[in-house]
């Protein structure tokens, strides 16, 4: 390895309180520095739950500048950690059955020494970045998949700064998943497919489903004018989102136009979409792994995810004038088929 060649530096930062602040304070100013004087040629970060609640923060920096930056990036964080430290008083039994309901929420297996595990708060470690080759298509895919991450990461920030609750940040993930359909190429018809299936995608994560479903029900006809001229505003291809959205919708198509010729030649291919699926599927499927990755940036979580695509999902009905009522829905291995 020469030293021009790059290297992935990944700190993993164990914060137990709210990670807004210790972003917006610490961990975005200090990607913006790198970025802003060379030393970083894509950052990216995700908020992850893995031995304890923390932030992964993934710098792509030149082989010879590698030591510099990992020893200054580490003070600071330290020295902010000291001063501005989270709580320290984890019960780790109850923390560990926390990881081990998350552990099989994400992968349908229970992690009973979960707790074993739990790294301490207010400290950093540098584990190693591994990319998700399967989950991303291989090599290539991963190729597209971190520009996506790094460009995302950009626009978080702006969100992060100037979106400050959690309220309407949802309204925000509810503009980029609807911006991501139009960059797909879709019509309403594929739009109420994509929507239901992301949908489906979070549904393991409510506590109470009929309840929560009712909820939105009762929401979505509260404000359906709303929704409706977002629908609208997305399938006339109108601006939505102003700058932020501009530039979201712009990296999700430039990431959809390099990923279709290598979905179709199959050298990019999701592990979680069969092979004998059409192309398209998987090509959604890598939409729906960029999106959410943003989400978890901007601390939309999964329940929030299935909210703002169920809310989607009955605008783009209601343009097609269906009752979602008579929507039977079926999730194959190829994807959501649905009738009505």
């Amino acid at each position: 390895m020469s030293e021009d060649e790059l290297v992935w530096l990944s700190a993993h930062v164990f914060y137990h309180a709210d990670s807004d602040p210790l972003l917006t304070d610490l961990l975005l100013p200090l990607i913006r520095r790198l970025r802003d004087e060379g030393s970083a040629r894509r950052a990216f970060f995700l908020r992850h739950w893995e031995q304890g609640p923390h932030v992964r923060v993934r710098l792509q920096v030149p082989l010879r500048q590698a030591e510099r930056i990992r020893t200054e990036f580490q003070r600071s964080v330290l020295g902010h950690l000291a001063e501005h430290p989270g709580p320290a008083d984890v019960d780790p039994e109850r923390l560990g059955r926390s990881l081990g309901r998350l552990a099989t929420l994400e992968t349908g297996v229970s992690d009973p020494a979960a707790s074993a595990r739990i790294l301490p708060p207010n400290s950093l470690h540098w584990i190693d970045y591994e990319p998700e080759f399967a989950k991303y298509g291989g090599p290539k895919g991963i190729a597209v998949a971190e520009d996506v991450f790094d460009s995302s990461t950009v626009v978080s920030d702006h969100i992060l700064r100037g979106v400050d609750s959690d309220r309407a940040r949802l309204g925000v993930a509810l503009q980029l998943l609807l911006l991501g359909t139009r960059a797909l190429g879709l019509d309403d018809d594929g739009r109420a497919i994509f929507l239901r299936h992301y949908q489906e995608r979070w549904v393991g994560y409510l506590p109470d489903r009929e309840r929560l479903f009712a909820a939105w029900d009762e929401q979505y006809r509260h404000q359906e004018s709303a929704y409706r001229t977002l629908a609208d505003a997305i399938a006339d291809g109108l601006d939505v989102g102003r700058g932020v959205g501009r530039e979201w919708e712009r990296l999700i198509h430039e990431a959809v136009c390099r990923v279709r010729p290598l979905v179709a030649s199959g050298e990019v291919w999701p592990a979680e979409v069969d092979r004998s699926a059409p192309a398209f599927v998987a090509e959604a499927a890598l939409v729906c792994q960029y999106t959410h990755t943003t989400n978890n940036r901007i601390n939309v979580r999964p329940q929030g995810e299935c909210f703002v695509a169920y809310l989607a999902w009955r605008a783009v009905l209601g343009r097609l004038g269906i009752d979602p009522k008579q929507i039977t829905v079926g999730v194959t291995g190829n994807g959501v088929s649905v009738d009505g």
